[in-house]
């Protein structure tokens, strides 16, 4: 029923927005319901330690909040949760199962994984309405797949999810001794530093958004190296005839600010700076000739907003100021004879947390933006304390923490207890209030976010309203709320586990061949090699260069694959065990959405589709009738649509870069190692962009071959029927993309270590990479034979459009196929098989127990004493916890973290931990 609510709101203002006339309907009260009636989703994630070594477990507590009222949300039931590696590929995704909004898990980094900056990445499926956009691809990218709707949801990417980044050591050589040594993923190549004048990305935001001709403009400014990293500098400001008219210098994480007065119509402003020896001159926005200015300030007890237009203001104008989403006020601006208005609103009116100011007309257009930041002091006040810490306690020592909430005694908290002696400062060390009020509506990632509330003097507050002003995006966009901008809500709030996907016309695969002979081919009507190995053939002569080139999906099937013209019944089968349920709907326009079997952890599923015109007699025939036969045809594809993100985010300089601010340690006891040596400091064994060398047995990604063909049937790179000729190339894709090339990237293929590269029609010979047998060799052709797949290579997905790309330093990627030991077979079937997962269930951490005391040899190596997602208040609001010490002399840093039933956040860090309390 809650299902057909949302839904019946989903369409409520669809219609409203695309039915009703300005005139009649508002913008404003428009933005104002879309606030109240689609509320968007934030997720923050509370992690048991600081820094982590292979081996080691995360453990996690995820909260997820409504925009609109702060407290936990009541609209997802699910939510997923993703381990991405340094270089951006996905390790584990967990589905978890939220009661009131939360959710806990952990994750192995297995003794297989590198060390480095890994990334948890957090949302659920309702977020992923918003800020959505098309991830850059070349456009011969397009005709790898099915159809185009498949390549359109394969390169949707998102501006915003919640990501937490943290350090991963290499594996302890000896028990106990937690050296922090960060050795990387070996590379192929060595990607030597660029030489000559260093690159720097100087970027200017003018206040509200335009530089406004006959007006003055604020206007802020950001400087970084091509890594990132904020510089500090002196720029001069110039017109259009190289006069001085104002300079001006980075003040706070290289951003500043400055003002431009009485600005001509195309009048070009440039900025000279002089960096590293070098001397570079960058443009300003052009000064437009109409438009309005927006200033903001605050006086005393009010926010000013100062409104300059190029002339007479002839139409009315609306201000209107949202935070979260939700509007705060509005406000009307009659036509105006001076081109200059002036709006105060009372400070005390606006919530604490950023707040986004659009000043706009009765058609819509967006005149100039601004966001600000409004702090009231309201979360300085600590909601819980924690008593009975000590300064170092002795081996096995019991610890006792007594917790108690203030003001609120009801809350959602979770508790970490660490040995400090490993702990690790990073810049991404947001808390539940950092990320909340702040982080959550920036885009891209704000470092040491802490110290913007540390205190709220001129300096803090200058740097925060500089951070509000270099924003271009906004979080909450007043044109999609407004009804201007079409947007397709194509998720709903998940309550329960469902199967959603789509059903196909299948086609038949090319005439089977051996390696290295041709097939025909009718979509082009001739005869070609088909590889799946890139090579440039057309340069080695006696080839006709239309078909020396990477075929792909539509030059081999294009027209062979036709639209579904009728209704067909799909069939889901959950098995876990010896338990069987059996699903089955009839599609609608080719699509399907049924409610599946609730499971945990891992099932199998089987999924096929039939015609429902036929009796149930032949259905059942047509079922049994080669269902074990990966090489019989389905009766139709059918595929499950993938929702979850396929790219990951660059990281930030501050992302992956070493804390410069040393951290002062309370006591020499907390920099104690279990084997009394002191502590290494952080040591990387790859610098940025430098030389790794390459390691066989290190692959970028090991996937079971069942799994990557399932993966590129759902991606749309097949039609969800093996063919070894192409899988390769499939699977590339689905993993890499086009790595943003305009053209094929070069791929290799190994049998178990043994190199396939072969030009058309030329024998197997030694010489050419192998010798094999046509027998041995049809095994890898076959999933039932197929292991896994090793995947190796130089590119990194987080790195997509790098420097390090181009010219002849492109990347490869080689995949080697392993069969199953001991001439092993898998079943393999007709029809879609999955080995999947459902709700992820964690087990509870183990704390042990030393009231006996324990053996004279008992080492304890523990770094997280204790971890708990969710505390238990009594109705007091309080709370003791016990626990015992590891093997060593220790100074504990406690953490704890949560949120208020009314959607207070709930932050408390030990002094060791550098204390902080809300």
């Amino acid at each position: 029923m809650k299902k057909l609510t949302l839904l019946g709101i989903l369409l409520y203002y669809t219609t409203d927005i695309w039915t009703q006339t300005y005139q009649t309907d508002p913008l404003a009260a428009r933005v104002e319901r879309f606030a109240t009636g689609l509320p968007q989703e934030k997720v923050y994630l509370h992690i048991d330690n600081t820094c982590y070594f292979v081996g080691d477990t995360v453990w996690y507590k995820a909260y997820v909040t409504r925009s609109d009222k702060g407290w936990l949300t009541d609209l997802s039931k699910i939510m997923y949760v993703e381990l991405l590696t340094p270089d951006g590929y996905l390790v584990e995704r967990q589905q978890l199962k939220m009661e009131n909004g939360t959710a806990h898990g952990a994750f192995t980094l297995t003794d297989s994984l590198y060390a480095g900056y890994y990334e948890l990445r957090a949302y659920t499926r309702w977020m992923l309405n918003f800020g959505r956009y098309e991830h850059p691809h070349s456009k011969y990218t397009e005709d790898m797949f099915y159809n185009e709707q498949m390549a359109r949801d394969f390169f949707r990417d998102y501006d915003k999810l919640y990501s937490r980044v943290f350090p991963v050591f290499d594996k302890p050589k000896e028990a106990g001794r937690y050296t922090k040594d960060m050795t990387m993923r070996p590379m192929r190549r060595y990607y030597k530093a660029r030489k000559g004048k260093p690159e720097i990305d100087l970027r200017f935001y003018p206040e509200g958004g335009h530089l406004i001709a006959g007006t003055n403009g604020r206007v802020a400014f950001e400087i970084n190296d091509e890594e990132g990293k904020h510089l500090e500098a002196e720029l001069s400001i110039m017109d259009s005839f190289g006069k001085e008219i104002t300079r001006t210098r980075t003040l706070n994480r290289g951003r500043g600010v400055f003002t431009l007065t009485d600005m001509k119509p195309n009048e070009e402003y440039k900025a000279r700076l002089h960096y590293q020896g070098y001397d570079y001159e960058v443009k300003l926005p052009k000064v437009e000739k109409e438009g309005y200015a927006l200033h903001v300030e605050r006086k005393d007890s009010v926010l000013r907003m100062i409104i300059q237009g190029t002339n007479e203001n002839k139409e009315e104008l609306g201000i209107q100021i949202q935070c979260n989403g939700v509007s705060k006020a509005v406000r009307k601006l009659p036509p105006n004879a001076t081109g200059k208005d002036t709006i105060d609103i009372y400070w005390a009116s606006l919530p604490t947390g950023v707040n986004q100011i659009t000043l706009f007309n009765a058609e819509g257009r967006i005149y100039a933006d601004r966001l600000f930041f409004v702090n009231h002091h309201d979360y300085d006040k600590p909601l819980i304390t924690i008593e009975g810490i000590k300064q170092e306690y002795a081996p096995f020592e019991p610890i006792e923490l007594r917790m108690k909430l203030r003001q609120h005694h009801d809350a959602d908290v979770s508790l970490a207890v660490r040995d400090h002696a490993t702990d690790e400062t990073t810049y991404d060390n947001g808390t539940m209030l950092t990320e909340m009020l702040l982080a959550s509506e920036i885009k891209g990632f704000v470092e040491n976010p802490g110290w913007y509330f540390e205190a709220d003097d001129s300096l803090h507050r200058q740097a925060l309203d500089l951070l509000m002003m270099v924003q271009g995006w906004r979080r909450h966009d007043w044109k999609m709320m407004a009804g201007l901008a079409h947007t397709q809500f194509e998720f709903l709030p998940e309550k329960i586990q469902t199967l959603s996907g789509s059903v196909h016309q299948t086609y038949s695969l090319l005439e089977e061949t051996n390696y290295g002979e041709s097939a025909y081919i009718p979509a082009i009507a001739n005869t070609a090699a088909i590889y799946t190995t890139a090579q440039d053939y057309s340069k080695k002569g006696g080839i006709d260069p239309a078909l020396a080139k990477v075929l792909n999906l539509q030059d081999l099937y294009g027209p062979l694959i036709k639209k579904m013209k009728k209704e067909v019944n799909v069939s889901a089968s959950f098995i876990q065990d010896r338990d069987i349920v059996d699903v089955s709907q009839t599609t609608q326009n080719g699509k399907f959405y049924m409610p599946s079997a609730v499971v945990n952890d891992n099932y199998v599923l089987f999924l096929s589709a039939s015609d429902s015109t036929k009796s149930e007699k032949y259905q059942r025939r047509r079922k049994r009738k080669g269902f074990m036969d990966e090489q019989a045809y389905p009766e139709f594809y059918v595929k499950l649509d993938p929702f979850f993100p396929v790219f990951p985010k660059p990281y930030s300089y501050y992302q992956d870069a070493a804390f410069e601010e040393k951290f002062a340690l309370q006591d020499s006891a907390s920099r104690e190692s279990f084997t009394e040596r002191k502590l290494n400091t952080v040591t990387v064994r790859s610098k940025r962009g430098g030389l790794r060398r390459l390691d066989h047995g290190k692959p970028a990604l090991v996937v079971d071959a069942y799994e990557a063909f399932n993966l590129a049937a759902d991606y749309g790179l097949n039609c969800g029927m093996h063919d070894w000729r192409t899988f390769s190339r499939q699977v590339a894709t689905a993993f890499f993309g086009d790595m943003g090339m305009d053209r094929h990237f070069y791929l290799q293929e190994q049998y178990d270590g043994k190199i396939l590269d072969f030009m058309p029609e030329q024998k197997r010979e030694p010489e050419a990479g192998m010798s094999m047998s046509n027998a041995q060799m049809k095994k890898y052709h076959r999933l039932r034979h197929l292991d896994k797949l090793y995947i190796y290579t130089d590119y990194v997905l987080r790195e997509q459009g790098s420097w390090k790309y181009s010219q002849t330093n492109q990347p490869e990627v080689g995949i080697d196929y392993r069969l199953l030991p001991n001439d092993g077979v898998r079943p393999t079937y007709r029809d879609r098989r999955y080995a999947a997962k459902g709700y992820s269930v964690c087990t509870e951490f183990y704390s042990p127990d030393y009231s006996k005391k324990p053996m004279p040899d008992t080492k304890d190596y523990r770094r997280t004493l204790y971890w708990t997602p969710k505390v238990k208040f009594n109705n007091k609001g309080e709370a003791v916890i016990r626990l015992y010490n590891n093997s060593k002399k220790t100074v504990i840093a406690v953490e704890a973290e949560g949120i208020t039933t009314d959607g207070k956040p709930v932050v408390w860090k030990s002094e060791a931990d550098n204390t902080y309390s809300r």
